[in-house]
């Protein structure tokens, strides 16, 4: 069956590497969130996520290292999620990452959703992560043609 896209949204902090400037510690921190309209029962969601981040004052030794974890909620719900720990580059210099994911969501509800992106360091003890650039998500929704 083919399907044809009925709703596109995107929520963006920014596109260019270095574009911000956001510490994340443990305590998990609103990064992006948009509404989205979900208008027939029959659907998927497909939500693309990419988050740029640094690494600075690692305080552990390999193999423990900062980690980023994100959350996508729809409505307070996780409904996707990816972590990703850094990579030790044993260098002075701050270590850069970027992640990105995909989310897809089926035969959501009807009606307005609200999708919120959050970020946290579960393990700020072992180094500093700061969000710098890109951070951004969208959404599309498709349904039977």
């Amino acid at each position: 069956m083919a399907h044809s896209l009925v709703e596109f949204v995107r929520s963006t902090q920014t596109n260019l590497d270095n574009g911000v400037n956001v510490p994340i510690n443990a305590t998990a921190k609103l990064i992006l969130e948009f509404g989205i309209n979900v208008p027939t029962a029959t659907n998927f969601i497909e939500l693309t996520t990419t988050v740029g981040w640094q690494v600075t004052n690692v305080f552990a030794t390999p193999p423990d290292q900062p980690k980023l974890s994100l959350q996508i909620l729809m409505d307070g719900v996780v409904v996707g999620s990816a972590e990703q720990e850094s990579i030790s580059n044993d260098e002075d210099e701050p270590l850069e990452m970027t992640t990105a994911f995909h989310s897809i969501l089926t035969n959501v509800s009807v009606g307005f959703h609200a999708i919120q992106v959050f970020a946290s360091n579960p393990d700020d003890l072992q180094g500093d992560i700061t969000i710098t650039g890109p951070v951004n998500i969208t959404g599309k929704v498709y349904a039977p043609a």
